[in-house]
C-alpha cells in the first residue's frame, strides 16, 4: 500500500508543480495566450512516464496548443527536475483535457432545451 501511497504523492506534485511551470513560466506566447490548466497527471507504475492532461480556454486551436506543449516540453521536463526530489524525472506526454469544454457544451444545449419554444 506504500507504494500507491508514494505514487498518488507524486503524481499530485508533479501535477502541483507542472502547473505552475505551464501556467506562469511558459515562453511560448501560445501556450501563455491560452491560460493552460494542468487538469491531471497519470504516472505509470514505475513513475518513468507521465500522461498530462491540459485544459486550455474556448478562443485556442488545440492542435496548435497541443504542438506548441510538446515543442517545450524538454524546458518542462527540466523545470520539474530541478523541482522535484526523485531519481527519475519522467517523460512527459501531453494530452488535450477537452472535459471542460464539453460540459459546458451539454450545459449550453440542456439550457437550450429548457426553454419555451414560440410557435
Amino acid at each position: 500500500m506504500t507504494g500507491k501511497r508514494r505514487l498518488a504523492r507524486l503524481q499530485e506534485d508533479i501535477q502541483r508543480e507542472l502547473a505552475a511551470i505551464v501556467e506562469f513560466e511558459s515562453r511560448d506566447p501560445i501556450v501563455r495566450d491560452a491560460f493552460p490548466t494542468v487538469m491531471d497527471v497519470r504516472l505509470s507504475v514505475d513513475g518513468r512516464y507521465a500522461k498530462v492532461y491540459v485544459a486550455a480556454g474556448t478562443e485556442v486551436n488545440p492542435d496548435e496548443f497541443l504542438s506548441a506543449l510538446v515543442r517545450d516540453q524538454g524546458f518542462y521536463r527540466s523545470e520539474l527536475a530541478s523541482r522535484l526530489a526523485t531519481r527519475h524525472t519522467p517523460q512527459l506526454q501531453f494530452i488535450i483535457d477537452l472535459t471542460v469544454e464539453r460540459s459546458l457544451r451539454l450545459e449550453r444545449l440542456l439550457r437550450d432545451d429548457d426553454e419555451p419554444r414560440s410557435e
